[in-house]
């Protein structure tokens, strides 16, 4: 208990890099929002209500974990990590860029779920953000879980 009060004192601040991680792949999802939705998908029956209160919760605490743990190691803006999670948000911009021209099918529906919890769990090893990994890994694995079952 020590060790994570002691963690706690030291690593708590504000990181502008853990909120420019968080708030660049959520970018795209604003179209969701404004546009109206090519493929017509209408409202999914809720089917899942534990798995949403996971998924919102870890969500939320790794968002929080982006942004106020920062760790006293070097995070340098140009390295092999930032190289490889800019790849994986462009990857994520261009399948958002099919869902709203070509259309949507179960596999880029997948990969919509996939590529940007492989972003953020890549971005948290870049700011050496260990528990924003863990609760990054939970909501991946529960977003991913929600996405198969409302696709099926």
């Amino acid at each position: 208990m020590n060790r994570i009060i002691e963690y706690i004192q030291n690593n708590i601040g504000f990181s502008w890099k853990g909120l420019a991680v968080f708030l660049l792949p959520m970018l795209p999802n604003i179209l969701f929002f404004v546009l109206k939705d090519p493929n017509g998908r209408i409202a999914i029956i809720n089917n899942h209500l534990l798995l949403d209160i996971i998924e919102h919760g870890s969500q939320g605490i790794f968002a929080v974990l982006f942004m106020f743990v920062v760790s006293r190691k070097e995070s340098p803006i140009l390295s092999k990590y930032t190289v490889f999670i800019s790849i994986f948000l462009l990857v994520y911009y261009g399948l958002w860029g099919a869902y709203f021209t070509i259309g949507a099918n179960f596999v880029m529906l997948m990969l919509m779920a996939v590529v940007p919890v492989v972003y953020f769990i890549l971005a948290g090893f870049w700011l050496h953000n260990i528990p924003a990994v863990v609760f990054t890994a939970i909501f991946g694995i529960t977003h991913i879980i929600i996405t198969y079952i409302d696709y099926h």
